[in-house]
Parts: C-alpha cells; sequence; structure tokens
C-alpha cells in the first residue's frame, strides 16, 4: 500500500501510526491545578529526548470537544509535571485513568490511587510506579491543523527509583521489573519478552565512508 497522509483523515492517519510505531512507552502523568486537585493520565505519545539537560517529550491532543485536557492545562498553567513509568501490575489501573473525567474530578482520589510526596515539584508520585521523573516545563509547542495538540518539552530536575528495580550499576533491571508499552488500538505489551544483541564496535569495511 502507498499513501499520500495529506490525502487521509486525521483519524486515519492516527490509526495507521499507532499500529506501525510500537511499542511505546507511556508516560504516567501526575499534575496538580491551581487547587491543588491531583490529576493523573497516561500518555503513549512519550519519550526522552535528550541527556544534558535531561529531557523527556510528551504529546497531548485535546478532548473531544477541542478543549485542553487537564494535564496539559496543569502543565500550561503550574509549569511542573512527573512522570511515573507503568509497570504490568499497574496496567489496568493505568489504562482507567485514562476515561475523560470531569475537570474537577480528581483520578487519584476516584481510582484511590496512592501517592507518595515528590522531592522537587508540587505534583506528587503515583506509589504504583517504581520509577518517577520529576519534571519541569521547558517548552511546549502547539501542533496540528487546528492547533488541538500539544508537544511538551520537560526538563527532568529529580529523578527516584525504587533500589529493589535496580542493577549493580543502578539501572533499572528487565528481570526485576515488567514494563508495559502501547500498541496500536487497544493492544499492550510488556517487557517480559526481552532480548540481548551487542552492539558492533566497528562498522564492516564495506560500509565505512570512504
Amino acid at each position: 500500500m502507498e499513501w499520500n497522509p495529506a490525502s487521509r483523515a486525521s483519524k486515519d492517519n492516527y490509526r495507521f501510526l499507532t499500529s506501525a510505531v510500537a511499542p511505546r512507552p507511556i508516560a504516567w502523568v501526575t499534575t496538580v491545578d491551581s487547587r491543588g486537585l491531583v490529576n493523573a493520565a497516561p500518555f503513549s505519545w512519550f519519550n526522552t529526548v535528550c541527556p544534558d539537560p535531561p529531557m523527556v517529550a510528551i504529546a497531548i491532543g485535546s478532548r473531544a470537544d477541542g478543549s485542553p485536557k487537564d494535564t496539559y492545562r496543569n502543565i500550561r498553567d503550574t509549569e511542573e509535571f512527573v512522570v511515573n513509568v507503568v509497570t504490568r501490575q499497574a496496567a489496568d489501573v493505568m489504562v482507567q485513568s485514562s476515561a475523560e473525567y470531569a475537570p474537577d474530578v480528581s483520578e487519584v482520589a476516584e481510582l484511590a490511587l496512592h501517592t507518595t510526596p515528590s522531592v522537587a515539584v508540587r505534583p506528587p508520585r503515583l506509589a504504583a510506579s517504581p520509577v518517577h521523573l520529576e519534571c519541569v516545563l521547558h517548552e511546549a509547542i502547539t501542533l496540528g491543523t487546528h492547533g488541538d495538540h500539544h508537544l511538551v518539552l520537560g526538563r527532568i530536575v529529580h529523578i527516584a527509583a525504587d533500589d529493589a528495580t535496580l542493577d549493580a550499576k543502578g539501572l533499572v533491571d528487565p528481570e526485576k521489573v515488567v514494563l508495559v508499552g502501547r500498541m496500536g488500538g487497544a493492544n499492550y505489551a510488556d517487557t517480559s519478552n526481552h532480548f540481548q544483541m551487542p552492539w558492533p564496535k566497528m562498522a564492516p569495511d564495506r560500509l565505512r565512508s570512504p
């Protein structure tokens, strides 16, 4: 098949992209609004984008009626958020937190999610997650034909990880924690089936540039 995305409906492009660019890591984001109400929502258009300073990027769409989602509004207003990683054990409640709750409803309270205080930002961490990236807003870029998507660039100002999930080098050990990624539609994957391949030390002679 060959397609010109400009000739297709945006929902068709979305469905194809989410089925092809997979699995995608999930940022389970906590924010607070101006009243102190805690919001928690997952986003799978997410990744790390810079090591120095450490930064993440999250693409946040708008609600069905075109209004900003609570997460984006809170980040824009307070300039703080926390990325919590998603384990297989927390996958079910993570999906429940993706429902479109009213702005005056806290997913944390509604779903009885336990939180712990952050160190460098106001939004709390989700206790169900073993890794937390406390972030401040670096830049927010409006995208889309209708200006209904927002690319949030966050600078990580504090990192926390449960000791039980780390290896001897202080890295998250895939043998100790199973993380969840998003596929297309309602499909998800986890890291329980992983493998290693050593990186080549040098490119073969035939592949080197002259």
